[in-house]
């Protein structure tokens, strides 16, 4: 599949952009039909936001803390052991 997207200006195409507009402000992908066949899929762009990444890195080593050896060992145990009763299939 080739990575590269042509661009398209659609600043001509009014029922386009109201489209796209809906698309960007919902934040929700839309399906684009013909004939009740689905041809294409409008989804939103990806944003560009760098105060979300700064959210994240901030929470980076925050589980530092934490006794690694005994979270691995009870990760394992809790494997073991299933979550389901026994007399659940």
């Amino acid at each position: 599949m080739n990575r590269h997207l042509t661009p398209i200006d659609i600043s001509t195409m009014p029922d386009l952009v109201r489209l796209v507009e809906e698309v960007e402000a919902t934040k929700k992908p839309r399906e684009l039909k013909r004939d009740d066949k689905v041809v294409a899929v409008l989804t939103p762009a990806p944003s560009d936001n760098k105060e979300k990444w700064k959210q994240i890195q901030a929470t980076f080593g925050s589980w530092n803390d934490l006794p690694t050896d005994e979270i691995i060992e009870k990760i394992y145990r809790w494997r073991t052991e299933g979550s389901r009763p026994v007399t659940r299939p």
